[in-house]
């Protein structure tokens, strides 16, 4: 996978994994935190004599928020596991084949990555969703998890594990499990808040922290501070950071990623943006953009213009010879779209050379799209938060390959301009 050196991330957490402990990582999105769990779990697994078969069920839960966060994980984990074929890797989500998902349970799935929704649906139905043996917990992206309204889901899946720790199930309902097995939860998250820190509370037992500032935390003398954890790029003198502040939170911003805001008017801001992207994919022949809007329909709407806008308009030349206005492939992401067009639209847009992506915030979180050269924010994020992830996967995977990256906004109407500059004003860079 060309792995040369572990991210800092991964050098901190994986030695505290390896131990055995709980933890609770507190780190920026596209740090590596997907190989800094799934590395000591395979670790773990391979190692172990006898070798584990099929028939032993599952040892390895993998929650994740969103369909294509759970094929992601899934790629890298049958990367990780091509020397290792007993250690069998599999995934259950929301819009597939329920059938097809009991069958390959049935017949035994070591480290399984799922949506909190569908997991329950096959802890509650699926009698042959053997368990008995699970080791591992993991919470990827435990904040949107959360905000995406699966707090229920989760607290009941802990409860029908057996792996709730504040001691409010009934140990009637909970599993039996395999003494030779230790259970190691690891919730792993790019924010803090009250949700979170439940989650922490009601999952993790005495847990390491790493990368967490005590500030963020309520105060819990069981929990073990294990250090920050920043970018690859913190212990290069070059690349020095921006820090911002909220009201809530702090952000370290690289200083290599340009960062520009455009004043709009309303009735301008379709005109701008088309000018834009016009510019940018004829100025390079390879080019990949990912404009974020607020909305489903937003989506929709540009995606359905920007298909069929041809030019010249009205031209009386060849239809071979009539181009659409924006030259690219041009794909659309968001939660509203069928299971199976949002998995082909994530897969063609990561393998297209020349492509925009028109995406609602489903692909700012722990999403890996490899040579993206500019992100524009059509609607800005209503939080600084979201502003930070909306980029900060795509920047640091640019970073490793020297490519300055493009971060745009998109600010609105001039009632509006002065009080969302108040809200931005400490990530903007005007340029």
């Amino acid at each position: 996978m060309g792995f040369e050196a572990p991210t800092l991330v991964q050098a901190q957490a994986i030695p505290v994994i390896l131990s055995g402990r709980h933890v609770l990582v507190n780190a920026a999105t596209g740090t590596g935190k997907t190989v800094a769990y799934l590395a000591p779990i395979i670790h773990h697994l391979q190692k172990h004599n006898p070798r584990i078969q099929r028939s032993h069920g599952t040892f390895a839960l993998v929650l994740v928020p969103t369909h294509e966060l759970c094929t992601q994980v899934y790629e890298i984990l049958q990367k990780l596991l091509h020397r290792f074929h007993w250690i069998v890797p599999g995934y259950v989500m929301g819009g597939e084949n329920r059938a097809k998902e009991k069958a390959r349970l049935r017949k035994g799935i070591s480290i399984l990555v799922a949506t909190p929704g569908r997991l329950l649906d096959h802890l509650r139905n699926t009698s042959s969703f053997l368990h008995t043996n699970l080791r591992w917990i993991i919470f990827d992206e435990a904040d949107m998890i959360l905000e995406l309204g699966f707090g229920k889901e989760i607290e009941e899946i802990l409860d029908l594990l057996g792996s709730r720790q504040d001691g409010s199930f009934s140990k009637e309902n909970a599993v039996s499990t395999n003494s030779e097995f230790q259970r190691q939860n690891l919730l792993l998250s790019a924010t803090l808040n009250e949700k979170v820190n439940h989650l922490a509370k009601i999952s993790l037992e005495n847990p390491v922290m790493i990368g967490l500032d005590e500030k963020k935390m309520q105060p819990n003398p069981s929990l073990e501070h294990f250090g920050s954890v920043r970018s690859d790029m913190d212990d290069e003198s070059e690349h020095s950071e921006k820090i911002i502040s909220t009201s809530n939170e702090d952000y370290k911003l690289p200083t290599q990623l340009v960062q520009r805001y455009v004043k709009v008017p309303c009735s301008s801001r379709l005109v701008v943006l088309l000018s834009i992207l016009k510019n940018l994919f004829e100025r390079e022949a390879s080019q990949k953009i990912v404009v974020f809007f607020s909305t489903c329909d937003a989506v929709d709407f540009h995606y359905l213009l920007l298909s069929e806008f041809q030019w010249p308009p009205n031209s009386n030349l060849k239809a071979e010879l009539i181009q659409t206005f924006v030259r690219c492939k041009t794909f659309r992401l968001h939660g509203k779209m069928k299971h199976e067009d949002r998995r082909t639209t994530f897969q063609a847009f990561k393998t297209e050379k020349l492509s925009l992506l028109l995406s609602t915030d489903v692909a700012a979180r722990g999403l890996d799209f490899p040579e993206v050269r500019c992100i524009i924010q059509y609607d800005s994020p209503g939080e600084a938060t979201e502003y930070v992830h909306r980029y900060m996967e795509t920047f640091f995977r640019l970073e490793f390959l020297l490519i300055i990256s493009h971060s745009l906004v998109f600010l609105v109407t001039p009632k509006s301009f002065d009080e969302r500059c108040k809200v931005f004003q400490p990530i903007i860079v005007l340029l």
